[in-house]
């Protein structure tokens, strides 16, 4: 996710909050209707300055638009590493499954291992 998609994001996430339709948002923040629906599905790159206008409207500054995308774009990098590592395990799993006699251990191939079991404590 990029810097572009997340501040879209947390635009849209404002708006919600504040229970204004696009329409809404538009008229009161001067950046025109069609503009903000582009921004809003990331076919347009978000200016600074229209940043500001919608900060305007939901009364907050712009640097904290720009502070919950920065935490959209931590959430999907932590989703994404955990689908790789959860894809690396099923890969291993896999792979085990697959070729058993590549990944035996020595315990299970030692022909004494049977009688240690057996073996009393003392």
């Amino acid at each position: 996710m990029d810097i572009n998609e997340a501040t879209a994001k947390a635009i849209a996430a404002e708006r919600s909050a504040a229970g204004l339709t696009i329409k809404e948002l538009s008229e009161k923040s001067g950046v025109p209707e069609r503009t903000l629906i582009r921004m809003l599905k990331n076919e347009r790159d978000i200016k600074v300055t229209q940043i500001a206008q919608l900060a305007e409207v939901f009364g907050i500054n712009p640097h904290e638009l720009i502070e919950e995308a920065e935490k959209f774009i931590a959430r999907a990098a932590r989703n994404e590493a955990r689908e790789r590592e959860s894809q690396i395990t099923d890969d291993l799993i896999d792979r085990i499954a697959a070729h058993p006699e590549d990944y035996d251990v020595a315990a299970n191939r030692d022909p004494n291992a049977r009688l240690e079991a057996e073996t009393p404590d003392d």
